[in-house]
């Protein structure tokens, strides 16, 4: 499935591919809602109920984190990197969730 912007996306320079490049946008929309929500949790500007959220949220970008240097590794070493690419987009699924799951408490 292609998605509107798809045809304009522009990838980053040193990306291996489109994917490779998406997941790296995910990643820093996931750390830059992590540094927010830090912020904002110090600042009392969240309550106390957004922690365990935001703990969730920061497991779930490590996880992701890994699995997309592992999916660059395999492309790398000219593996084949089908499984690897599924791992990834489960992972980036499940850390979209967690960042729903952190808005959720704001």
């Amino acid at each position: 499935m292609i998605s509107g912007c798809a045809a304009h996306y522009t990838v980053h320079p040193g990306s291996l591919n489109t994917a490779d490049s998406a997941a790296y946008d995910a990643l820093l929309i996931a750390q830059g809602t992590i540094d927010q929500a830090r912020t904002s949790l110090q600042a009392g500007q969240l309550p106390a109920s957004a922690k365990d959220p935001l703990n969730a949220l920061i497991q779930s970008y490590n996880v992701a984190h890994t699995s997309w240097l592992t999916y660059r590794d395999a492309l790398a070493a000219n593996l084949p990197a089908d499984a690897y690419l599924a791992q990834l987009t489960q992972n980036l699924t499940d850390l979209t969730n967690a960042i729903r799951a952190l808005k959720e408490t704001q």
